[in-house]
């Protein structure tokens, strides 16, 4: 789905990282119940059909990025209202769930016992995740699409992912590239424009819109920051945490429109590229895999 157009907000005196955070909660605590009701989430396709996986994870399957995961321990961070984190314990995994938003995980336990699917939820912030976990390790830490752009600090973030892992575990996110986060999401017709910062030396980016990316409804706290971090900032940081590199890889589709120019791909289900004659110009999605020694 497009993205709609944002005006962004430019600050004259930066707010503490708190602030952020805080202004960053109120506006997802408002996303949750529209996101319910979307077409994009099919919340009640979860609940209907035992078998249903989200697209997200349909993708990592596809591509054959985490392999089996049955009877493993998996952590989910920032998991949102939990489709993806259901869907890995559909494949066998044993999963938590993690989120700073109290209605994202109140929606994640409801649709635990609606679905019969099995899975533990837990109100926290990224950072606080060690402490509200008793410091368990997990076999899996996992981090899906649209997540670590609303973290202020790479560094500390790789540091807590090593911390929650087993040694022998395994890292994998898949999400956005940042250099297609980068791009304006406004309609150039095939030209690539780009309107945000690539590094996170740039600082949280403001924007406000009082619609969300999912589904129809009004947010009351409209505002958000989003924090941007280059893909050698986020690979270097997993490699000072102490991971080994397993591999990287760059996409050239998504899950979801971004741009106007984009169309359906033949590659997979649910899937989008950039228009013929462009497929080489941008890489929309990365993954990275890294492993803890034991």
């Amino acid at each position: 789905m497009i993205t709609p157009s944002i005006e962004k907000i430019r600050l004259e005196f930066p707010m503490a990282l708190d602030e952020y955070r805080a202004v960053n909660r109120d506006n997802w605590d408002d996303r949750v119940p529209i996101h319910l009701d979307s077409d994009e989430y099919m919340v009640q396709k979860f609940i209907d059909d035992p078998e249903h996986i989200s697209e997200v994870v349909q993708f990592d399957l596809d591509n054959d990025e985490l392999g089996d995961l049955r009877g493993k321990s998996l952590l989910h961070l920032q998991c949102h209202i939990g489709h993806d984190t259901i869907s890995w314990a559909r494949l066998g995994a044993n999963v938590t769930g993690l989120d700073f938003s109290e209605p994202a995980i109140e929606a994640c336990r409801r649709l635990v016992t609606n679905s019969g699917t099995p899975g533990e939820f837990v109100v926290a912030e990224v950072f606080d995740a060690p402490a509200a976990l008793d410091n368990r390790q997990f076999d899996v830490v996992y981090t899906g699409v649209g997540a670590i752009c609303w973290l202020p600090d790479i560094n500390g973030w790789a540091k807590i992912v090593a911390q929650l892992l087993k040694p022998g575990g395994t890292f994998y996110i898949l999400e956005g590239h940042p250099m297609m986060w980068s791009v304006s999401q406004d309609d150039h017709g095939h030209q690539i424009v780009l309107d945000w910062p690539y590094f996170e030396s740039a600082g949280p980016q403001g924007y406000e819109e009082d619609t969300t990316y999912a589904g129809e409804g009004t947010l009351e706290h409209k505002k958000a920051f989003n924090i941007p971090h280059g893909l050698g900032e986020t690979i270097d940081a997993l490699l000072q945490a102490g991971l080994v590199l397993d591999f990287v890889h760059e996409h050239k589709a998504l899950p979801w429109q971004a741009f106007p120019m984009m169309v359906k791909s033949d590659a997979g289900r649910g899937l989008w590229k950039m228009p013929d004659g462009k497929e080489d110009f941008l890489p929309l999605a990365q993954s990275i895999k890294a492993h803890k020694p034991e």
